[in-house]
């Protein structure tokens, strides 16, 4: 893993609007794409030269999500991604860089959270709907068992929900495949240098799932511990199948730890606090991304338990009322309003899909031409590309797969979460 360095953000923010007009599509395009001088004269492309999904009126895009099943509440990435897209199509449609204006047309199909049903559902999108490309597909083992069948067939599969280091992993063989979550790697990288920072002379200890995911996770600890003086001193492991993690937690508080490692995810996040309060055990907690989300992990594990908690940001905190007047954060709420038989406006799932809708719809716009392989371009060379929920820009290159390669940690005050100082980027 890179080293991290950490920087004070100093850029101008540029806040990326939705298009509802073609001066405002054309100025994104000249603010996003570095080197376009002037927005061309409107020329369509000679058909024969462009990749199917393409055409002079029309982009079809796919997206295979859990609408069905114990991650439906997932599905909701699918679903904003769609509503973002049929507004702007609504609204005349949007304009590209050859000064065409297109409707984009999102296809969502349910996959149940079934690796190999994404797999058939990826197929179907296409080979019978004939995408341009795939974005927003949910999850590490769908986004793996894909990667195989875009990378041959040429689609890109843009912007899946997942950090895994798989990802990388995959890259330099099957590069079509790129991820929306900071890599999980990234994500212990920092929040090992926020403690060592922060926390210095720490004992730690960890909770982590029994499998590669969770042993990857320690031993990405331990190994960026290593020459500092923050020690891992305990661990403990729980299998997916159990019914509580109160025995590991009442191990790892033994220990005499002050900093706990909570990797556990959904509802044993939740028990793992529960019992750490009900311990009386004083240690700074560090959460996982996935376990961050306030409404449905934290406060339910009751007054106090997750109060301090520190994660990683990279989504502004949709449930902070103070946030309005932040123009992001308006933009937000006003398109879920709008939606309100499609978007709750306090769901990270969709505020996730509202961010790969804005990132989608920037790649479009910047990409040079009418091939797949120009929007995977565009989409692996953002320049400080600000995003409306995003709390840093986005910068994109084509040999990191990942769409944050800069985060900031928060700290939870038992109702929102707090911004720290500084951020935290993957170095060179």
């Amino acid at each position: 893993m890179s080293t991290l360095r950490t920087t004070r953000p100093s850029r101008p923010s540029r806040r990326l609007l939705p298009l509802v007009a073609a001066g405002a599509t054309a100025a994104l395009v000249l603010a996003g794409c570095a080197g376009r001088d002037a927005a061309p004269e409107a020329t369509s492309p000679d058909a024969a030269q462009c990749d199917p999904g393409f055409t002079d009126t029309e982009v079809k895009i796919g997206n295979s999500i859990p609408l069905s099943g114990p991650a439906a509440a997932y599905g909701a990435i699918g679903q904003t991604l769609k509503a973002y897209f049929d507004d702007i199509n609504a609204a005349g449609g949007l304009e590209f860089a050859d000064g065409v204006t297109r409707d984009v047309t999102v296809s969502v199909l349910d996959d149940g959270y079934d690796p190999a049903k994404t797999a058939a559902n990826v197929r179907t999108l296409v080979e019978q709907d004939e995408v341009f490309a795939l974005a927003g597909v949910l999850g590490t083992g769908a986004a793996i068992s894909v990667a195989p069948y875009v990378e041959e067939a040429g689609v890109p599969n843009l912007f899946t929900g997942t950090g895994s280091d798989a990802i990388l992993a995959l890259h330099e063989s099957e590069p079509w495949t790129t991820a929306f979550m900071p890599q999980y790697g990234f994500e212990v990288q920092a929040l090992s240098e926020y403690l060592v920072e922060n926390h210095p002379g720490a004992k730690a200890a960890i909770l982590y799932q029994n499998d590669d995911f969770g042993e990857s996770i320690r031993a990405g600890f331990e190994e960026a511990f290593e020459g500092t003086d923050v020690e891992l001193v305990a661990a403990e492991s729980y299998e997916v199948a159990s019914a509580s993690v109160d025995s590991q937690v009442t191990a790892l508080a033994a220990s005499g730890a002050d900093v706990f490692l909570d990797w556990a995810v959904g509802a044993f996040a939740t028990q793992s606090l529960k019992k750490k309060l009900e311990l009386g055990w004083d240690a700074t907690t560090v959460i996982n991304a996935p376990a961050a989300d306030a409404t449905f992990f934290l406060k339910p594990a009751g007054p106090g338990a997750a109060d301090g908690v520190v994660s990683i940001a990279y989504t502004k905190d949709i449930t902070d009322p103070s946030l309005a007047g932040d123009a992001g954060f308006d933009a937000w709420t006003d398109f879920a309003a709008a939606h309100p038989d499609e978007v709750n406006a306090l769901s990270a799932p969709a505020a996730a899909g509202y961010q790969t809708a804005q990132l989608l719809e920037a790649a479009l716009t910047q990409m040079d031409g009418c091939t797949r392989t120009a929007l995977l371009e565009a989409a692996t060379s953002f320049e400080d590309l600000a995003l409306d929920l995003a709390p840093v820009t986005v910068t994109t290159t084509p040999d990191y797969p990942y769409v944050f390669n800069e985060i900031k940690v928060q700290v939870f005050n038992g109702e929102n979460w707090d911004l720290a100082d500084g951020s935290y980027t993957v170095g060179d």
